[in-house]
């Protein structure tokens, strides 16, 4: 008789498979059990370990011994011809199937009934993160509260390529919903994260604190559009309004006014007038480009956002909000790596210009016209024009983006970290919020929670926090962090890192470091700066003369940029990161107020009020 034949004939194979099963199952109530009185991970490990010795006991036995009329026998005791090892069989086979069916039911348990419990908790953990960031107490929305996000609509068009068409959709009617003061819409970055995932829209709905969601579907062939819409109620997934609009592409802006205005009764919003999309463009090529450049600016495609922007402009010369979109991707900025900061400006400030003689009453075009109009700016004037824009449109992330960057670098931090928050709460999941709200705490000194924001960001997509992260951990003075942070970040890049770990080691000597830096950070700017430009690798690798402390060669470099308070400077990006980085000295140097004065920051403390670390003293400003 073979092995295997005997090993069946002993009931070895079913015995095997029995213990299998209901070790398995004893596993998932353990692990169910110890998580739920948080007992120490050795528990579970020690029960493994117990099973696992069990199991070869189990094979030894059903082996070597066999169950008989007058009870257990070694095997080579017993007579074949009396053996009952068949009927000991089907007890056993029974004993397989009913471990099975119980194993599958729990299966069926934990994958359609469990898992969504986990998602949930899941979400309702970073939902905890984001609102501990912020420091506010993780709730939902106030009962008098109107929140809702816009998931981006489903492409239902034979050709794939429509996807830009239905995203914009779902884009241009947030940005429409967002112009109603009593409803809290989130952003599109957060919004468009679920984008592709068959996730419960309870659990959505809990991840962007909201109460209600928009959803739907776009299918365009030729000329016509059908999209379809519905808006439910998060708490219970019930659908509370619903409609489906067949109309041709000439009609497609009046389709977002009748869905806005739907929301809004639905909602029982109680406004004066309802908000409307209006035409921006007779021309459908034209407004098709412009979809796909908004898709390209959100996804920093700067380049392909101005060709597309151009060309729709060429088609139509009248597209107000073209033009607008054109000076927002100039301000980002948008295909201007390695030009100068004041040029940059005037193209920005000549194109809102453009977009304000077609339509006075383009807010976001307002905010630029006056950032980049060199003949009348002030830096006064910049942060003045973004805080109208945040009051007109408080949904109106663009503009947050802005006010904040602004208010840190003028040394009002407490008012960056307010604005940084406000971000966060219309965007939980963009990892550009995360990026502001940590450089905000950072700069006030919560510097746990500004890791913290950075590692989100970093988990939600943003290789660049890496980065930042390791110039935090610089400054703090943990080196071996730092270098596993930039070396990750180089890594993921495809760029070398072997230069890494020697340039933290030579800089960090307060004696030779500084010297050691000039003589390394040009070959480490040029094995990095093809990737990603010149000056903005260059502007972030001498910051480096910043984080150890280097502050008289910092000031040098920043001195040698274009300091002028008439004009936007290449010295804001240094100034900002020392404001930031503050704790270095910064702020303290004697160069500071030089260099503040130079570029028009003193003329904003004196007419906007002090900054959170200046003050005057007999007529002079001191800082520390």
């Amino acid at each position: 008789m073979s092995f295997f034949k005997e090993l069946k004939r002993r009931n070895v194979i079913r015995v095997a498979i029995a213990y299998i099963v209901m070790a398995w199952l004893v596993m998932q109530v353990a692990d169910v059990i110890l998580n739920n009185i948080e007992a120490p991970g050795w528990v579970f490990q020690t029960i493994l370990l117990l099973l696992g010795i069990g199991f070869l006991v189990a094979m030894f036995f059903s082996w070597a011994f066999e169950m008989t009329p007058e009870g257990l026998k070694r095997e080579h005791e017993v007579d074949r011809t009396q053996s009952i090892t068949p009927q000991t069989g089907k007890k056993l086979n029974n004993l397989i199937f009913t471990a099975m069916g119980l194993a599958l039911a729990y299966f069926a348990y934990d994958k359609f009934v469990l898992d969504v419990s986990r998602d949930a908790d899941l979400v309702q953990a970073t939902t905890e993160a984001v609102t501990e960031l912020v420091a506010i107490e993780p709730e939902a929305p106030a009962d008098s509260e109107k929140s809702i996000a816009v998931l981006p609509f489903v492409n239902m068009s034979d050709d794939a390529g429509n996807e830009y068409f239905s995203d914009g959709i779902s884009e241009e009617l947030l940005n429409l919903l967002a112009k109603i003061p009593e409803l809290k819409v989130i952003g599109r970055t957060s919004s468009f994260a679920f984008k592709g995932k068959n996730e419960d829209l309870r659990v959505i709905g809990q991840a962007l604190g909201v109460k209600t969601l928009l959803e739907g579907s776009v299918r365009k062939s030729g000329e016509r559009v059908r999209i379809t819409a519905q808006l439910v109620n998060v708490s219970d997934g019930a659908h509370i309004w619903s409609e489906t609009y067949d109309r041709t592409l000439t009609d497609i802006f009046a389709v977002q006014d009748d869905v806005a205005a739907a929301i809004i009764d639905a909602l029982q919003i109680h406004i004066g007038t309802n908000p409307t999309r209006g035409r921006p463009t007779e021309n459908a090529e034209a407004y098709a480009l412009f979809l796909r450049a908004r898709v390209a600016v959100n996804g920093y495609e700067g380049r392909n956002a101005e060709a597309l922007l151009q060309e729709a402009i060429e088609l139509d010369p009248n597209f107000a909000e073209a033009y607008e979109l054109l000076a927002y991707c100039y301000y980002n900025p948008c295909a201007t790596a390695g030009v100068n900061s004041a040029d940059v400006q005037k193209l920005m400030g000549e194109t809102a210009a453009k977009a304000l003689a077609l339509d006075p009453d383009l807010v976001l075009a307002q905010a630029l016209y006056h950032s980049g109009n060199i003949e009348t700016w002030s830096y006064l004037g910049e942060i003045e024009a973004f805080e109208r824009a945040v009051r007109e449109q408080p949904g109106n992330l663009w503009t947050l983006d802005a006010l904040a960057w602004g208010l840190l670098e003028a040394g009002y931090l407490q008012e960056a970290l307010g604005v940084a928050e406000r971000f966060i709460e219309l965007d939980p999941l963009s990892p550009a919020a995360n990026i502001y709200l940590a450089d905000a705490l950072y700069a006030v000194g919560r510097t746990s929670e500004a890791v913290a924001a950075l590692e989100l960001a970093d988990q939600l997509g943003a290789n660049i926090a890496k980065w930042d992260i390791g110039i935090v951990k610089l400054v703090e003075k943990q080196d071996d962090i730092a270098i596993a942070h930039f070396e990750a970040f180089l890594e993921q890049e495809g760029l070398p890192s072997n230069w890494v770990r020697e340039l933290v080691t030579g800089a960090r000597d307060p004696a030779t470091g500084q010297a050691y830096l000039d003589r390394r950070v040009p070959p480490a700017v040029a094995s990095v700066s093809e990737r990603f430009g010149m000056y903005s690798r260059q502007q972030t690798l001498n910051g480096w003369y910043l984080v150890f402390g280097f502050l008289d060669r910092y000031f040098e470099l920043i001195l040698d940029l274009d300091l002028t308070d008439a004009t936007w400077t290449n010295a804001d990006n240094p100034v900002r990161d020392g404001t930031k980085f503050r704790r270095t000295g910064f702020t303290a140097h004697p160069k500071y107020l030089e260099v503040v004065e130079s570029i028009g920051i003193i003329d904003v403390w004196e007419q906007r009020g002090l900054p959170d670390f200046c003050e005057k003293v007999d007529g002079q400003w001191v800082c520390d």
